[in-house]
């Protein structure tokens, strides 16, 4: 298996954690990890980007048009890291609707083949109870469209192992919320 991955948002939306999960699902996997993280202003709600290869490669960073997979946390990032999805690349996006996205970002999606999925992540965690779960629904969804090839049994068992424990039943309860909407999807 060879994935690039590409997590953006903004800093205290647990981008990092999001990419732990990602690597430790590799190493579990056999696979080699290689990433790579720009979170300079994330502390003050600043942009963060993780770069994340699973497989084969040589450098940790993602080049320009090569990500298999683009996961953003927040609209406004998402504009910012469309640009490193490939042709054929598939983009899911904490957002409540497509509508969001302007009209000519998604004109030029289609023109390259990029599926793009929109589910309101952050709604799922509130319901929840957990904001700082969006992530992990985010995460669940896009497993429940059957789109990432990545199994639900091994990255349920890697977010319980990587969970605090005052958070495990939460994070859980969350991911299975959004693994069974992406269900919907398919």
């Amino acid at each position: 298996m060879r994935v690039q991955i590409i997590m953006a948002g903004i800093g205290g939306q647990g981008i990092l954690f999001f990419s732990k999960i990602f690597s430790n699902l590799g190493l579990k996997l056999g696979l080699n990890v290689m990433g790579s993280e720009t979170y300079g202003m994330s502390q003050r709600g600043g942009s963060v980007m993780t770069h994340l290869k699973l497989g084969d490669f040589q450098s940790p960073l993602v080049r320009t048009g090569a990500a298999d997979f683009l996961y953003s946390l927040q609209g406004d990032e998402t504009y910012r890291a469309l640009k490193f999805l490939r042709e054929g690349g598939v983009c899911f996006v904490n957002l409540p609707s497509l509508e969001k996205i302007e009209t000519k970002v998604l004109d030029y999606l289609r023109k390259k083949k990029i599926k793009v999925l929109v589910f309101d992540a952050s709604r799922e965690a509130l319901k929840h109870g957990s904001i700082l779960s969006t992530n992990i629904a985010l995460l669940g969804y896009s497993v429940g469209t059957g789109l990432v090839p990545f199994d639900h049994t091994e990255i349920k068992n890697v977010l319980e192992a990587l969970s605090r424990e005052r958070n495990i039943e939460t994070n859980l309860s969350v991911f299975q919320a959004g693994y069974s909407q992406g269900k919907v999807m398919e």
